[in-house]
């Protein structure tokens, strides 16, 4: 079942194998018995401006993307990005918060600290998917990592949770992702994360977050591999 998973989760077009197979009793049920979280994502409807499809179906559309940028890539690098996009969200239906927005003026569901209950499941479910352990720590983190790019701007907004985008923001970022191997190549290919998450999403509402990812991405290629000498 893990290599159909697999064939799926890499293929071209993600959400219609997906949801083809899902039909089948016996792949659906050999999956939920693994990840349950499947179902409720399913029937999570994300009632938030920033989405257009159910978790689950966002979670999909997510990999087809990621797939896309991938393609020229070595399949373990890619296998471990598709499954990055699967379990990205995969926290959400534990973290729903209905509550008023100021900014759009109604109730909206918000998933505040989805990406730590996604992480805390991937590690969970990961070894069962043929994961190595050093594999497991990279997707652990891109999942865990997956939203930061929200909290980076192109200029200071007064918010003290936002980070202005900078080569020394960068080189922080990448000397902690040293810890789970080459820093500068993971955050690359966290940007790619970034990306297909936001190429999923609401389009009217992405082009200024994919802008600012195209921003990043150039910038790390203008780092050297050596970052302590930039």
């Amino acid at each position: 079942m893990i290599k159909l998973l697999d064939s799926i989760l890499l293929s071209d077009n993600v959400v219609e194998n997906f949801y083809k197979n899902y039909d089948d009793e016996g792949f659906r049920n050999w999956l939920l018995s693994i990840l349950p979280e499947v179902e409720t994502c399913k029937n999570l409807k994300q009632d938030n401006p920033w989405h257009v499809y159910n978790c689950l179906t966002h979670i999909l559309h997510s990999v087809e993307e990621i797939n896309k940028q991938t393609k020229d890539m070595d399949n373990s690098i890619r296998r471990m990005l598709a499954y990055t996009m699967f379990l990205h969200d995969i926290g959400k239906p534990n973290c729903v918060l209905r509550r008023y927005s100021k900014l759009y003026k109604r109730e909206i569901d918000s998933f505040f600290n989805h990406n730590i209950e996604g992480e805390k499941i991937a590690k969970r479910v990961l070894d069962k998917f043929n994961f190595n352990k050093t594999e497991q720590k990279v997707i652990e983190i891109f999942i865990k990592e997956h939203d930061m790019f929200m909290f980076i701007t192109f200029e200071n907004d007064g918010n003290p949770y936002h980070k202005v985008l900078s080569y020394k923001f960068l080189k922080n970022k990448i000397l902690e992702l040293n810890n789970f191997g080459n820093g500068k190549k993971l955050l690359k290919l966290l940007v790619l994360v970034g990306r297909a998450d936001n190429k999923s999403q609401n389009p009217e509402l992405t082009e200024k977050s994919l802008k600012l990812l195209d921003k990043m991405e150039s910038m790390i290629e203008n780092m050297n591999d050596n970052i302590n000498t930039f």
